[in-house]
């Protein structure tokens, strides 16, 4: 799993997101998919991705939107997808940093090409605004995808890794559960899901934590959690 390459998909035509998700997971990718800009930004702050591609008109962001507000932090691979002819925009979204665009229809294997070619390109790192967060006795590395308690390494599932990631991004900061699972699920609050609850109950346990008063991740009641500085 750790070798695999992360990538965001971000089309809001859901019956082209499931045919291109099928591809490029059959060619081994790992793919998460967001169905709008701004879940795609919420993503994007919480979980780490290789590649992003990109569609140029979307709901509530667009896709030069997105682009304003990632980079030049975010430094992967990001493939535009659109079916305008506008030129204006294909020279703004270059101009901000993307590498390539594929033209709507999307051909799968010219799709799958450019993700390869760009890849390799770009080297192997994952690509985030930061590799190594330390809190407390806490480490996360977002190169080599471990944790550490202290000098001891934890082993983390893919969801626990992507929770405590986003934890360790905003150390300090009040996170309730609606941001907690848009950025680290996509999805939007319920207000019945507690699907993180038991995410971090889980993360608690392996790190010696589940004991109130909590060491490193507090729940701060009718909100959310916070994880001490």
């Amino acid at each position: 799993m750790a070798n695999k390459k992360r990538i965001l998909l971000v089309e809001d035509d859901k019956r082209l997101s499931h045919m291109i998700s099928h591809v490029l997971r059959h060619e081994g990718y790992l793919v998460t998919c967001a169905f709008d800009g701004q879940v795609a930004l919420e993503k994007i702050n919480g979980e780490l991705f290789d590649v992003i591609l990109l569609d140029m008109m979307l709901p509530r962001l667009n896709g030069i939107s997105v682009l304003e507000q990632i980079l030049p932090e975010f430094t992967g691979v990001i493939i535009m997808m659109t079916a305008s002819n506008d030129e204006y925009l294909e020279a703004d979204a270059l101009a901000l940093g993307v590498h390539d665009f594929i033209t709507k229809p999307v051909r799968p294997h010219i799709l799958v090409a450019k993700v390869k070619a760009l890849s390799r390109l770009a080297g192997q790192a994952p690509s985030c605004r930061k590799s190594v967060f330390q809190i407390q006795d806490l480490t996360l590395n977002t190169s080599n995808r471990s944790f550490h308690l202290d000098d001891s390494p934890i082993e983390l599932t893919e969801a626990e890794f992507s929770l405590m990631y986003y934890l360790m991004s905003h150390p300090g900061e009040i996170l309730d559960r609606a941001s907690i699972i848009s950025a680290v699920r996509g999805i939007e609050y319920d207000g019945h899901d507690r699907s993180i609850d038991m995410r971090l109950s889980s993360l608690r346990k392996k790190i010696n934590d589940n004991v109130p008063p909590y060491k490193y991740i507090k729940t701060v009641r009718g909100v959310g959690y916070v994880l001490r500085e």
